[in-house]
Order: structure tokens, then sequence, then C-alpha cells
């Protein structure tokens, strides 16, 4: 029989795992087309003129309030998410979340005047931050440990190729003469959640939620199926993982859950501490709000409308393909130092930018102001390779399953209100300050690049089910993949139960978990 360690040290999933990953993508390209779409509204002529924005005293409020009515929605959606994710399931919460998107971005597309748009812009919201909070949520349960960064980045890959898709469309429509042309590009949003809601029944739900509701038998079938290499004939890894989940999870399913244990537990209020700060940080880099305002920070610098949509797709573009090129390397470095190194790299683009901002712009100079426009895009280069992703799937893999979907709610929550607040002081900052906003990006990504890499622990290839140990919490672990490779190799009892019933796994045949397992820090790092 392969052993388990060698088998481990292969990527133990399939094309099929990718496939219904890419799948489940869509509802991330759903957020980040519906994200995008007021960015390459706001900068579409037709649009302006249709709501009055032009010339309307507080046309700066009322973008605000665009944006601010989106991440209201966002906030509430994320919470929503919570409880149907523990309730019902990971893919309910997901499909709820395609529900809303696409009966609001109908509304939206169809908004007679301001106030209908903004009114549905909340509710619009509510469904992409559901979404936002449930695709890596699932796709962090359902993928190996050994290739968790790497698939589950494919969540940012996503979420910008809704942005790409969303800022192409923007620019053909805005050479369209016609005084509804800004509506086409809102509509197309309805498309990828369509897509998800048509195929969702065949997607396998996460098998640590099944394992939760006793649904064994089709938990063990989904692990088998994803988490397999044409090298492990006899499934010997995906066994051994399947053991780890389920005696960790019948362990959990005796203790407490909901927002009110992860305040009496020191461990699991650092974990919100973390999950909050982390989610915070990196949307106070200034992300969205030049993924928002792009068009308008391009027209600051002297640029015309066209060429301000342009770059804008041409920046969103430009983090699609850094996000796949980080998916090479996401599953190489520690995951501290990667968040670390991604703060101090975009708070260097953001010093050097506010700098040219602030000799350059109302000026004629133009190598000043292409230059201004070339640090924007290696800010998005910087976040997209570095932060972008793991911003997702970390905050999910350091929560329990008992309370992963609580936990990560706090993170795409603290997210939403995070991005109303700069989103909605954007406009009238630019229009006040101008390039002094930036400053306090920078502030924030210098405090984040030190706690980040000094408190953040490391959980690049920890199965979820031995994370609770680095935040001291050994008594929380029932098995380690080391024990259970250790119990393997002396008994030979996985070739043997594979040989005898190839279709399924004697649950009566895995350990039952010991009241607590002293386990050692050492320990936890040689697994």
């Amino acid at each position: 029989m392969a052993g388990v360690r060698e088998v481990d040290s292969r990527a133990h999933y399939r094309p099929y795992t990718v496939f219904v990953i890419l799948f489940m993508a869509m509802g991330s390209v759903t957020f980040g087309f519906s994200a995008a779409n007021i960015g390459i509204t706001l900068g579409q002529p037709s649009y302006i003129k249709y709501m009055g924005l032009a010339t309307a005293k507080n046309a700066s409020a009322l973008i605000g309030g665009m944006n601010g009515a989106f991440y209201g929605g966002g906030f509430f959606g994320s919470c929503f998410h919570g409880w149907v994710a523990n309730k019902y399931g990971r893919k309910w919460s997901i499909a709820i979340g395609c529900m809303f998107v696409l009966v609001s971005g109908g509304i939206l597309t169809g908004s007679a005047n301001v106030a209908m748009f903004i009114a549905f812009r909340f509710f619009n919201g509510w469904g992409c931050f559901q979404l936002l909070a449930g695709v890596p949520l699932w796709i962090t349960e359902v993928v190996p440990p050994k290739a968790r960064g790497m698939l589950a980045d494919i969540h940012a890959v996503g979420l910008n190729t809704g942005y790409t898709v969303s800022a192409y469309a923007g620019v053909g429509f805005f050479y369209t003469h016609s005084a509804s042309a800004w509506r086409p590009p809102i509509a197309l949003q309805m498309v990828p959640p369509l897509i998800v809601l048509s195929g969702i029944y065949w997607i396998p739900e996460s098998p640590r939620w099944l394992l939760t509701r006793g649904r064994d038998q089709e938990a063990w079938t989904i692990v088998r199926r994803l988490h397999v290499s044409l090298k492990d004939k006899d499934d010997s890894f995906a066994q051994a993982e399947f053991r780890q989940m389920k005696a960790q999870i019948e362990f959990e399913s005796t203790l407490e859950s909901g927002y009110l244990h992860i305040w009496k537990r020191p461990s699991y209020r650092k974990r919100a501490f973390m999950t909050v700060y982390l989610t915070f940080s990196m949307f106070t880099t200034g992300i969205l709000v030049v993924n928002t305002y792009g068009a308008t920070i391009y027209k600051s610098l002297g640029y015309d409308d066209a060429i301000g949509l342009q770059f804008q797709a041409g920046y969103v573009l430009c983090c699609l393909v850094f996000n796949i090129i980080a998916m090479t390397f996401v599953d190489r470095v520690p995951r501290n130092k990667l968040i670390s190194f991604g703060f101090f790299c975009v708070m260097t683009c953001l010093i050097v930018e506010t700098a040219l901002q602030k000799y350059y712009i109302g000026t004629t100079d133009k190598a000043g102001l292409i230059g201004a426009v070339v640090v924007i895009f290696a800010f998005a280069t910087s976040f997209s390779l570095f932060m972008d992703g793991p911003c997702y799937f970390y905050i999910a893999e350091i929560w329990p399953t008992h309370l992963r979907a609580y936990g990560y709610t706090l993170g795409i929550g603290a997210l939403a209100v995070t991005n109303i607040i700069w989103l909605e002081a954007a406009p009238t900052a630019f229009a006040n300050i101008g390039w002094r906003y930036y400053i306090f990006f920078i502030i924030f990504c210098a405090i984040a690049c030190v706690t980040s890499f000094l408190v953040f622990p490391d959980t690049l290839h920890k199965p979820l089910e031995e994370i609770a140990a680095m935040f001291g919490d050994d008594d929380l672990v029932m098995l380690y993949q080391r024990d259970l490779v250790a119990a393997g190799s002396d008994s030979g009892t996985s070739e043997k139960h594979n040989e005898n019933e190839p279709e399924n796994v004697d649950l009566g045949a895995i350990p039952k978990p010991p009241t607590q397992i002293h386990a050692t820090s050492k320990h936890v790092e040689e697994v």
C-alpha cells in the first residue's frame, strides 16, 4: 500500500474537483460583475445624463448612497449567510444569494430614477455578499489541504473575471449613442447567477457540513470523489482525511456554537479579532476605492471619459492576470509572510501614487500623469499577487467547522462595513482633500504589514481539523494525520478495508475520539 505520507506529497484531486470549483466560482464572477457595475456605470455619460447627476447639487451624496446601499445590503447578506449556511447547508446559501442578484439585477436594469436604483442596490449587495461569504467557505471545505490555497484562489480569479467582463462591457457600450446605453452592462450581471442556479443541484455539498448532520455516507462519497490521485489506487489519503474529519466533527457536535460562544473562549476571540482585522486591513488598502472610482480618478488625472473607461478595464484585466499567476505559488509560501509582503508592496505603491498625484494633478506634465496611472496598475498587481486570494481562504481556514460559517460572517460583515466607510467618504474626500485621502490607507497598510507577520499563524498545508492547536486549543484536536499514518502503517487496515469494501468506509472502524489530545506545539508543526 502506498503510505498516506507518500500520497500526501502529491496533488490528491482530480479534474472533476477543479470543474466543480470553477462552476461554483460563477458565484464569485457574479459578485465581481455586480460590484464593478457601479464604477463602469458612473463612467457612462448616458447614465449621468439620465439620472441628472451632472446638474444635481447633491451628486456626490447620491453616488455615495449608491455604494453605501450596496455594502449596507452586503452586511445583512453576510449575516444571513451565517444562519442559512449552518442550518440548511453551504449550497443553499449560495443559491439564495444568486436569487437575490437575479431579481435585483433585473430591477436595476429597468430603474426609472435614482431612488429606485439606490433601493435595489441594497438587495443586490445582499445577494452579492451572500455569495462572497458562501463560495470561498464552500471551496475551503471541499478541497484537500495541500492544494487548498491554489484551488481557493479560483474564487479571487472569479471575482476579477467578473470585474473584467463588466469593465469591457462598459467600454463597448460607451460608444453606443443611446440614452439607455448604460442598461445592458447592468443586465449582463444576471447571467452568472442563472448559470449557478441551473446546475447547483448536481454540485456536491460540503462534506464537513454533511458530517454535522450525520450524513456520513454522503460525505464519504464526496471526499472519495474529490480527494483522489491516479497514483493513490486504494484511496488511502481520502480515507485518512475522512476519518480525521469525522472524529473532529463528532467531537465538535458536543460543543456550543453561535456568536455568543465565540466571545466566551479566548482562542475564539483571538480568531474573531484576526478575521475582522484582516478583512478591515485588506480593504483599507483602498483597493475597492480604486475599483469603484477608477473612472473618477483617471478623470482627475486629465484623461477623458473614453480613456478613463479603457484604463479601468485594463486595470481589472491586470488584476485577473496576476490572480492567475498567484495560483502558481500561493501554496509554496507561508501564509503570514505572503500577506505581510503584500501589505508592504501595496503600501509602497500608495506612497508613490500619493506623491505623483500631489505634484502632477492639474498639470500638463504627461510623464508625471502617465506615471500615476502606471503606479495604480502596480498597486493592482501587488494586491492580486499576494493578498486577494489569501484574504478569503485564510479567514475560513482558522475556524473550526462548527463555528466556520459564523466566523466567516464576521469577516465578510467587516468587509462590508469597511467599504461603506471608505466608499461613502470617497466622493467627498476626492473633491475636498484629493491625494491626501491615500494617507489613511498608507498608515493602515504599515500597521497591517507588521501585525500580520508577527501575529498571524501560518496555516499552509494544515488540515482544517488541526488548526485549532495553533491557537492553543490542543484539547480540541481529536486526531492528527500523523497518528493516522502511523496507525495505518502498523496495521495495514487501509489496504485490507479498501479491498473488501470498495464503495464504503467502515465507519465503526474509525477510532473513537478521546476526550482530550495533549499534543505539543512542536508536534503540530511537524505534521
